[in-house]
């Protein structure tokens, strides 16, 4: 089959050693990126930038995997990952070192764009990865054990940087973020060796960058899963940017009660990333659109459930409710990375998976605002009516494909 034409020998105790090393590059990567958000609160008062200028710091470092993703899953497929992933994990370290050296507000931007460029080998090479080194029967599993690596960098950050920044000075959190990537990614190159690949699965490697595009946008069958990618990123945004908001405003629960309902949804999607993935491999069979399906209907249910909340909700039932949308909302990621790599082209897994990643980056960008201009110019509960309705549409996509594939 050819989602098992990489397949190492089901005995290799080694790619268990490989997922560890491949989660630690995903969380120090992702300690980096998402530690700008803690460091833009420092910079705006240290050097008085509005909220809107502290904001577009955050936001340069999302832009860059958009402009460089592309081209790395191309190389990828090309030349493996080892010395992509371990080059790009090194040179995102080094990029953010020179943070530390400015007070320019441009240049931080800039330095920080590119910060995020570097940031784009580490989803579609930490996936190939496991597509290269896991049977389909333990993929999900160790899918999401990677990918909850996304969460423990950025725990890590919200938890040390401060610390650090209070105690000895922002610099030194940059520093840390510096070391512990740059660690990653050497400690990736002295571990990972490529896995052999037999000669009846050897392709064309050498294609070229426009022809496996034109390949993989011409798919009509991949359209479902990269709407399901776009619209369930849509909603996990604006659960990350919105949810306190809407808890601690509409709901008048307070910051710190609203705080604790984000940080439900966010530990809740944490484990959703595991035993979803995990569900696909023992119950489904590796069909990962069995998870997809499971995660839209009941996002669906849920925010339907945020629509119809009283003006003050028992505040048990807001746990329940955060967890329930974090679980499914955040935890449906492992799933599609798999729903992508799997049903590349020969040869294209890299660059499949880093357009979809194209795609979700775009959503990933607007949601959040978008969402926010729209409960500002109306109300929230239109905002998460539109928001259902989307899902909605993409449930019915996604069965109308399940429906094809079995007849």
């Amino acid at each position: 089959m050819q989602q098992d034409r990489f397949e190492a020998p089901p005995s290799s105790s080694y790619r268990w050693m490989i997922l560890a090393v491949a989660t630690w590059v995903q969380a120090t990567a992702t300690l980096v990126t998402y530690g700008v958000g803690p460091l833009a609160a420092i910079w705006q008062k240290q050097w008085g930038l509005s909220a809107a200028q502290a904001g577009l710091l955050v936001s340069a470092v999302q832009v860059g995997p958009l402009l460089s993703m592309l081209l790395i899953g191309h190389a990828l497929d090309r030349y493996g990952e080892r010395w992509l992933v371990s080059l790009g994990a090194c040179m995102l370290g080094m990029t953010f070192f020179l943070v530390s050296f400015t007070t320019h507000y441009l240049l931080l931007l800039l330095l920080l764009g590119i910060v995020g460029i570097w940031y784009g080998t580490a989803q579609p090479g930490g996936s190939k990865v496991i597509l290269r080194w896991f049977p389909k029967k333990e993929r999900g599993l160790a899918m999401g054990v990677r990918q909850a690596g996304i969460p423990i960098g950025g725990a890590i950050g919200g938890t040390l940087l401060p610390y650090l920044s209070l105690h000895f000075g922002w610099p030194s959190a940059v520093y840390a973020q510096s070391v512990l990537a740059v660690a990653g990614g050497l400690l990736f190159l002295a571990l990972y060796r490529e896995p052999q690949v037999p000669p009846k699965h050897q392709r064309q490697t050498n294609s070229r960058f426009r022809q496996k595009i034109k390949a993989i946008t011409s798919n009509r069958k991949m359209l479902p899963i990269l709407c399901t990618g776009m619209i369930m990123v849509t909603l996990q945004m604006v659960l990350v940017g919105h949810l306190m908001l809407f808890f601690g405003n509409e709901k008048k629960t307070g910051l710190v009660i609203a705080g604790q309902l984000l940080s439900t949804a966010l530990i809740s999607g944490m484990a959703g990333r595991i035993v979803l993935a995990h569900i696909s491999d023992r119950w489904w069979g590796g069909n990962r659109e069995s998870v997809l399906h499971l995660s839209i209907w009941a996002s669906v249910f849920g925010v339907t459930a945020l629509i119809f909340l009283p003006a003050v909700p028992p505040v048990w039932s807001l746990f329940v409710l955060s967890a329930w949308l974090g679980f499914f909302g955040i935890g449906w990621f492992s799933s599609f990375l798999l729903a992508v790599a799997e049903q590349a082209p020969p040869q294209s897994e890299g660059l499949m998976v880093s357009y979809a990643l194209t795609l979700n980056q775009v959503a990933i960008i607007l949601a959040p605002a978008l969402f926010g201009w729209i409960a500002d110019l109306t109300s929230y509960s239109i905002a998460w009516s539109l928001l259902v309705l989307l899902l909605l549409g993409n449930g019915l996509l996604l069965a109308k494909k399940r429906r094809e594939d079995v007849g």
